[in-house]
């Protein structure tokens, strides 16, 4: 009666080897995925994936006269003789004796207007983010807190 206990039944025997050949092959599949990831992975050396970064804008400024103004552009000349066309858009503010304005830089000026411009290099382009005429830009006024310049209140 001893020895009969001892036999397994074939149900068991069919169960240890299923669980073998599942242990087997999964084994097997990471074996191979570690292998394909290792020699295919990417050809790309480590680190040097990653897109390189748009370059920063690179802030500009000049002060001339205007020689060309169209809706969209401004071009001015320095007095060494340098000439620049500047994009100008909707969020280039105008500052003029009347005041400032957003996107109205191109109706602000006109040709021989002497100004001072603060601008962005973008991908090559000029492109204005402020156009001042020179009277209000060479701070040539009484300082804001010039107490002389101050009306006497009763």
């Amino acid at each position: 009666m001893g020895s009969k206990h001892l036999r397994q039944e074939p149900q068991d025997l069919q169960f240890k080897r299923v669980f073998v050949v599942v242990i087997v092959a999964v084994v097997f599949a990471a074996v191979v995925s570690a292998a394909v990831v290792y020699f295919l992975g990417s050809s790309v050396p480590y680190g040097q994936g990653r897109p390189d970064a748009a370059p920063a804008p690179q802030p500009v400024s000049q002060q001339g006269t205007l020689v060309a103004v169209t809706p969209d552009s401004l071009t001015a000349r320095s007095s060494d003789g340098f000439a620049r066309t500047y994009q100008i858009d909707a969020q280039t503010a105008a500052i003029t004796d009347g005041g400032s304005r957003v996107g109205s830089a191109g109706s602000s000026f006109v040709v021989n207007d002497e100004v001072s411009i603060l601008a962005v290099i973008r991908d090559g382009k000029a492109i204005a983010t402020t156009v001042a005429g020179r009277a209000v830009s060479d701070l040539s006024g009484p300082p804001m807190d010039d107490v002389a310049a101050l009306p006497a209140t009763p």
